[in-house]
């Protein structure tokens, strides 16, 4: 349904069924982790529950407890494996369009793909967000072809199930063209207005302002449903509504802050007098007298004034503590690589977009194979946070 921007990337506690921070892994496609947030199995379970002791119950009678309750199963698995199709659309196309996405998550409103950086051209972002409700018509189509060559030679109830997934693809398509940021009629109008005017500041302030109009209207059709007595529905759209509200204000903060980002260098917000540590330095006299004497969540890793790698704390949480004694610091740091390195004179949303996709919290700067000094998610994010107060970086 809706697509947001990820300051920090979830990473993966185990394969397989591993769990995530907050979420369920459970596959992947063209690298692309698919997660299951806790919050679907409210919606899940509303859905199911509201398909098989309402829905086909009152329109499709005569057939058994067991039976509706495996159509309203079947009907909602099918159901969230169109929006799982709906966000890939989105997230395959951003990859082809050089756009990393690290992860999906499917949680209680439907599906959000992680971009790990906003498209920086109008046809991009049209592109991306075209694909989701032609996915949506398309799935809509499909079904209702299924239901129309099965018609007549199955159950009436199993005809239905495909009727429901046809209905249910086609609203979500329309839902999902409202011009409203953040659905994907919201980016398609951002994307006309930001080629139109070329500002994308502009236009993001339009699609925001009315996908906050479009969110109050929801909740106030939520509460005229509470009146009508239709309490769960009407909650239900006040709850959207709040959600879709918020996301709309938080996009347009984002790309004010983002466009502030992209005039300032890297040299303007790094740490000079960065503390280094020894490659053969045993990981337990780091613990004790870098991390805990300094209190910082990584350091450079130099050896003979070059510098080989970056330790982290994360690196060294991997490490069981009865091997810190013997394990050293080469063993344990990531290798310094591009991954982990930045210009001084690269712009600080470079720096964001690096951090974000390599899913780390810090970057050496360095000037030719020199360390210069280093850059900190955490600082970043702290100058984000004084940038919405004090306006622009001089």
């Amino acid at each position: 349904m809706a697509e947001g921007s990820e300051s920090n990337n979830t990473e993966m506690a185990g394969r397989g069924g591993g769990l995530m921070h907050g979420a369920i892994y459970l596959f992947q496609v063209q690298g692309i982790k698919v997660t299951l947030n806790y919050s679907w199995l409210i919606i899940f379970v509303l859905v199911v529950w509201g398909l098989s002791a309402g829905y086909f119950p009152h329109f499709f009678p005569g057939y058994s407890i067991q039976v509706y309750w495996l159509a309203g199963v079947v009907s909602a698995l099918f159901f969230f494996a169109s929006i799982l199709i709906h966000e890939l659309s989105h997230s395959i196309t951003a990859v082809r369009q050089g756009i990393q996405i690290p992860e999906i998550t499917l949680f209680v409103f439907g599906g959000v793909a992680h971009i790990a950086e906003e498209p920086r051209d109008p046809m991009v972002e049209f592109k991306i967000a075209v694909v989701g409700p032609l996915a949506s018509f398309g799935l809509a189509l499909i079904f209702w072809i299924v239901s129309a060559a099965i018609s007549g030679s199955v159950p009436t109830l199993v005809e239905a199930i495909f009727e429901y997934l046809a209905w249910i693809n086609l609203a979500l398509g329309v839902f999902n063209l409202v011009p409203g940021y953040p659905l994907d009629g919201g980016r398609i109008f951002r994307a006309l207005v930001w080629w139109r005017t070329g500002s994308v500041t502009r236009a993001t302030k339009w699609a925001s302002d009315i996908g906050k109009g479009f969110a109050w209207a929801l909740m106030l059709l939520g509460v005229l449903q509470i009146f009508a007595g239709a309490l769960v529905g009407g909650l239900w759209l006040i709850f959207i509504g709040m959600f879709l509200r918020g996301i709309a204000a938080t996009g347009y903060h984002q790309t004010i802050i983002r466009q502030s980002l992209e005039g300032v260098q890297v040299e303007r917000l790094m740490v000079e007098d960065v503390i280094s540590v020894s490659p053969s330095l045993s990981l337990e006299q780091v613990a004790q007298d870098y991390f805990l004497r300094y209190g910082h969540g990584g350091f450079p890793v130099v050896d003979n004034g070059r510098a080989v790698g970056v330790l982290s704390l994360s690196d060294l949480k991997e490490i069981p503590p009865k091997d810190r004694e013997t394990m050293t610091v080469r063993e344990a740091m990531r290798p310094l690589g591009p991954d982990l390195q930045i210009e001084p004179t690269e712009s600080l949303s470079d720096a964001l977009k690096k951090m974000t996709q390599g899913g780390i919290g810090r970057l050496l700067v360095m000037r030719g194979d020199r360390p210069v000094g280093m850059i900190t998610k955490s600082g970043l994010l702290r100058f984000m946070e004084i940038k919405q107060v004090l306006g622009p970086f001089s």
